[in-house]
């Protein structure tokens, strides 16, 4: 399952992180930090960390490989074999086959209307079917939480998980190191990368927030308390980022998240992507999204329509700087 990767060099990016993790602590920091007990703040060289990765994309897993070696060459990571939803027969008390798009949608109105943007008619409630990709993808996070569990032994000791299409910034060091530093001893989950629907509950420091309801699961760590928290609420019967989103706004998972984001997605939106959005086919009666139509229907199906790696990318972001309201 696992395949450990060893750091390379160390880099501007990491000479940065380590000499923070020496240097002095203010007075005021090191208060901060005597109040915060109950969770665990491991420095990054010392964080354990999977890349979750199919078998049948080496190519994803090498260029992931070489963004994490170039930006944060003493963080410590192991490759995490991904479920393959079209190959693996996944339980349904794990994930469920179709999903209800009522709260998202009527988070993605909140963000529209917070945006100025005018497709408000193209957010509709649906009764959609999960894609195998989508469910393989909710299989494999759902390991990824009991790994946490695992290596944790009975500790309070985190997890970070990345997907293969994570792309660190050259902030990473600076900013997670920053953010641990204030974070919460609530703490259960702390996105590094996201796209932001709600408005933040709160701000804790300069580069920390409390999440409501964010997107993409490209990014995250998870302390054991989360990992339980979410293990005891299956299953899955979304997308596995609006889930978990779910769960932080209507069922008590901590969630916190970095400012600025730390970690970005390599390929736009449904690009070059294993996992086909199931929603995607439902925005608007004249929608022109049909790259991965192929993806989602499966190779050969009379549905199935368009090339799965061009035509329209979608970037649900659009620029860095929207995610930086309170």
């Amino acid at each position: 399952m696992f395949q450990a990767s060893r750091k390379r060099t160390q880099g501007e990016a990491g000479g940065k992180c380590l000499k923070r993790r020496n240097s002095v602590a203010s007075p005021a920091r090191t208060r901060a930090a005597r109040r915060i007990t109950s969770v665990s703040r491991p420095a990054i060289s010392e964080l354990n960390s999977i890349v979750v990765n199919l078998h049948r994309r080496p190519d994803r897993m090498e260029g992931c490989r070489q963004r994490l070696e170039q930006f944060c060459p003493q963080l410590p990571f192991q490759r995490f074999d991904a479920t393959d939803g079209r190959q693996v027969q996944i339980p349904l008390e794990e994930v469920t086959t179709s999903w209800n798009t009522a709260r998202n949608v009527g988070y993605q109105k909140q963000r529209a209307i917070r945006k100025g943007w005018d497709d408000l008619e193209t957010y509709q409630v649906r009764q959609l079917e999960l894609s195998a990709g989508e469910r393989g993808c909710a299989s494999s996070h759902i390991r990824a939480w009991q790994h946490c569990l695992q290596q944790a032994a009975g500790s309070d000791r985190p997890l970070l998980v990345l997907e293969d299409d994570a792309a660190p910034t050259a902030e990473f060091c600076e900013v997670l190191d920053s953010a641990l530093g204030a974070l919460p001893a609530d703490a259960q989950l702390l996105y590094l990368g996201y796209s932001q629907a709600a408005d933040w509950r709160r701000q804790i420091s300069p580069h920390l927030v409390e999440s409501l309801y964010v997107w993409t699961t490209v990014a995250y760590i998870v302390w054991p308390a989360g990992a339980r928290h979410m293990l005891a609420q299956l299953p899955v019967n979304e997308p596995v980022d609006n889930w978990m989103a779910g769960l932080c706004a209507e069922e008590g998972l901590k969630a916190y998240c970095v400012r600025p984001k730390i970690v970005l997605q390599a390929d736009a939106w449904n690009v070059n992507s294993d996992v086909a959005h199931s929603d995607e086919h439902y925005w608007g009666p004249n929608s022109d999204i049909q790259h991965s139509d192929a993806l989602y229907w499966g190779p050969g199906h009379p549905e199935a329509g368009g090339d799965p790696s061009g035509g329209l990318l979608w970037d649900l972001d659009g620029s860095e700087s929207e995610d930086e309201e309170l």
